[in-house]
């Protein structure tokens, strides 16, 4: 009888302990991307094909629980020359150079940006570059509300983030 009262005290503590982490852990404060922010940080976002501008805005950011991300934005554009995009479509693991997967000039694109995650410190931006016949990039931006940051999309292909003044 003592073995069986201890035994479901034990199961018991440990279920507290469990709910008061998941509590916790739901209630912890993250960057999140929402135009919903109470007192937004407000962060550009550009992106450079040959070092011209072909998309920019400005995202609303703050520290909030878990669950307010609702930020998206996309972009549509035909570059007049062709892309090459590595690690998404070309197979890395063979031990051989990664041919990259090419498309053409004129080949009509869409960007899509959201919110993949959030961590006390950065965002992490999911981005997908598709055409008609497909994915060809699925990657990851971290976003910092304090710092510039740059991610190569495709050679000549840039994402740029910094803070607004």
């Amino acid at each position: 009888m003592r073995r069986a009262a201890a035994a479901a005290c034990l199961v018991s503590s440990i279920l507290s302990s469990t709910l008061a982490w998941s509590q916790r852990s739901d209630a912890e404060l993250v960057w999140v991307w929402s135009s919903r922010c109470p007192a937004p940080t407000h962060v550009a976002l550009r992106v450079q094909l040959d070092g011209k501008t072909i998309y920019a805005t400005s995202l609303s950011l703050c520290r909030w629980e878990r669950g307010h991300e609702t930020g998206k934005a996309s972009l549509r554009f035909t570059p007049a020359r062709a892309l090459t995009w590595y690690g998404y479509r070309s197979d890395e693991g063979d031990g051989t150079k990664d041919p990259g997967d090419t498309t053409p000039a004129g080949t009509a694109l869409e960007i899509q940006f959201w919110q993949a995650g959030g961590e006390s410190d950065a965002i992490e931006l999911g981005y997908t570059v598709a055409a008609r016949d497909g994915l060809h990039m699925n990657s990851v931006h971290v976003l910092s509300p304090t710092q510039n940051r740059t991610s190569t999309m495709a050679p000549g292909l840039v994402l740029e983030t910094w803070p607004e003044k």
